[in-house]
C-alpha cells in the first residue's frame, strides 16, 4: 500500500475515534443527573501504538525505508502477542481488528493471537474474514483457527484429580 493511503487511513481512524469519544461523553452528560460528578479516565494507549504513530508522523510518509517498514510490522506483531495474554474485551477487539491489516505477517500474527486468546467470540469474525479473502491459504488458516476455538476446552487438572483416588484404592 502507498504511504499516503496509510497516513490517510490513520487520520480517518483517529477522526472516527475522536467522534466516538465525543459522542460517548455527550451521551453520558445528557443522561447523567446534574447532581452527580462523572470523571472519565483518559484513554489508554499502549507504548507500541505510540511508537508506531510517532514513527509515522516524524518520518515523511513518502520516505519510509524498508527497515522502518519492517520495524513497524515487528512492533505490531509484538503488540498482538502481548494482547493475546490479556483477558479483556478491548484486547480481543484490537486483535480482531488486525485480521484486516494490509500486511500478511500482521494478519497471520493476529490469527495466532486470536487462537492464543481463546475466546469463542472471535469465531464469527474469523469466518467472516475468511469469506472475504481471496487467498486460499489464508482462508484455510482462518477457518482452522475458527474450528480450533470452537473445540471444547480440556482441563487436565480436573482429570488428574479424579484419577488420583482410583490409584489409592
Amino acid at each position: 500500500m502507498r504511504p499516503k493511503f496509510i497516513f490517510g487511513l490513520l487520520l480517518s481512524a483517529l477522526l472516527v475515534l475522536g467522534v466516538a469519544f465525543f459522542l460517548r461523553q455527550y451521551l453520558k452528560s445528557a443522561s447523567a443527573p446534574s447532581n452527580l460528578k462523572i470523571s472519565a479516565a483518559p484513554p489508554m494507549i499502549s507504548n507500541a501504538v505510540i511508537a508506531v504513530v510517532s514513527t509515522t508522523v516524524s518520518v515523511p510518509v513518502f520516505i519510509q525505508s524498508p527497515e522502518q517498514h519492517q520495524t513497524a510490522i515487528d512492533v505490531e506483531i509484538d503488540r498482538l502477542q502481548q494482547l493475546s495474554m490479556n483477558d479483556d474485551p478491548a484486547s480481543l477487539s484490537n486483535i480482531l481488528a488486525d485480521l484486516n491489516n494490509s500486511e500478511k505477517e500482521v494478519r497471520q500474527a493476529a490469527v495466532e493471537a486470536a487462537k492464543q486468546f481463546g475466546s469463542t467470540k472471535a469465531i464469527p469474525i474469523l469466518k467472516a474474514v475468511a469469506a472475504n479473502t481471496d487467498d486460499a491459504q489464508e482462508q484455510t488458516t482462518l477457518l482452522e483457527a475458527a474450528d480450533f476455538l470452537s473445540l471444547p476446552s480440556v482441563d487436565f487438572r480436573k482429570s488428574e484429580a479424579s484419577e488420583s483416588p482410583k490409584e489409592n484404592n
